[in-house]
């Protein structure tokens, strides 16, 4: 059975505390836990997991995706 992969195309389905996964050309470049978010800008903020930096993160530069 093919993995269906469905990235976010509207970012009022997400939440604070969730995990986000950031994909460019098809590689996960950033995962982590949503901080903050401006759906009417497209951006939301996450807290990386591993290094826990902070990163702004924007639905045009990357692919996001709800893990």
């Amino acid at each position: 059975m093919a993995d269906t992969v469905s990235f976010i195309d509207d970012l009022t389905t997400v939440h604070v505390g969730h995990r986000l996964e950031a994909w460019i050309g098809g590689s996960l470049r950033h995962l982590g836990i949503v901080e903050e978010k401006l759906p009417e800008l497209g951006v939301v903020w996450i807290r990386e997991t591993g290094t826990g930096a902070r990163k702004m993160l924007d639905m045009i530069g990357y692919d996001l995706r709800l893990r």
